[in-house]
């Protein structure tokens, strides 16, 4: 039987060292012959791109402006990919991650040929001393939930699933369109993708067996500075405005993101129970940003109701 065709998409604006270790593992740990990978050099400058292709061949390159955003530069590597390699799905993937199964992509098109309404897959992505970090979780009321506890090599059955490892059959990108640049730079994009490909009707599913490594920080705390957290509450805004009930979106946007700007999680495993968090040194300037955020999303109420992508 004929492989399924994988386009492999990756971006990167900096991280040279670990953007080679991301080839490198590819390239070494994959058995599955029938993918291809596209890369976007979101430098600015170019040079990643000069460095791939040094080091890597047969790479399609995009070279931008810089510093595009993760909806606006993957949707730039889908329309690349759907244009001159025709796949059957398109795997959206960070270039801090690392595969250490030669069996990775096989297992995953596996799973996703096993049922037709599977729609979008992902992995059990691990921290490089193989902790558990991230299997996708549940929209539960107000609440974005994450799995923390599964059987050995069981296959999720999720709302979301991280973007770091983020697989995406063809009819979904058919039927529903790209990301949603309303979220750039970055933060839910992938959450939002998600919901929006459930509402039609596709499964989304964690393949657990299947572990990645991704370099991703332990700490929750890794977006203190004030831009980045006006860009989580403004996100967060928007994602809860279109995907909530009424009464769960009013409960997120105006008790818990104030919460979350004046306190924080004393660990990143830590359940949502008061006594598991303490103050943020910043709490002041986070309300600043919270507010802020309040005002751009009242200005842009129209365009945040509605998905300009979807079909």
């Amino acid at each position: 039987m004929k492989q399924k065709k994988v386009a492999i998409i990756i971006a990167a604006c900096n991280q040279g060292e670990l953007l080679d270790k991301c080839l490198d593992s590819i390239e070494k740990k994959t058995d599955y012959k029938e993918y291809k990978i596209f890369f976007i050099d979101d430098s600015g400058t170019g040079n990643l791109s000069k460095r791939v292709k040094k080091n890597f061949k047969k790479i399609e390159t995009i070279v931008t402006s810089g510093y595009t955003g993760f909806s606006e530069v993957f949707n730039k590597g889908i329309k690349m990919a759907l244009k001159n390699y025709n796949p059957d799905y398109i795997l959206l993937l960070n270039d801090d991650t690392k595969m250490i199964q030669k069996n990775w992509l096989e297992e995953m098109i596996k799973v996703g040929e096993s049922d037709e309404r599977i729609g979008i897959l992902g992995c059990q992505l691990i921290y490089p001393n193989r902790s558990l970090q991230n299997v996708g979780g549940h929209i539960s009321g107000w609440a974005i939930t994450q799995i923390s506890k599964f059987k050995k090599g069981e296959i999720l059955d999720v709302d979301h699933i991280m973007g770091a490892f983020f697989m995406i059959k063809r009819e979904v990108i058919d039927k529903i369109g790209l990301l949603d640049e309303i979220y750039n730079p970055y933060l839910l994009e992938e959450t939002d993708y998600c919901l929006r490909a459930k509402k039609k009707g596709f499964l989304i599913k964690t393949v657990t067996s299947i572990k990645v490594i991704h370099e991703k920080s332990h700490s929750i705390n890794a977006i203190e500075d004030k831009g980045k957290l006006f860009v989580r509450f403004k996100n967060d805004i928007v994602f809860s405005t279109r995907h909530l009930s009424t009464k769960n979106a009013l409960f997120r946007i105006f008790v818990y993101l104030p919460i979350l700007a004046v306190l924080e999680k004393k660990k990143d495993t830590d359940k949502l129970k008061l006594e598991n968090f303490k103050l943020r040194k910043h709490f002041l300037r986070n309300l600043c940003s919270l507010t802020l955020a309040f005002g751009v999303s009242l200005k842009n109420l129209n365009k945040i109701k509605g998905s300009s992508l979807e079909k």
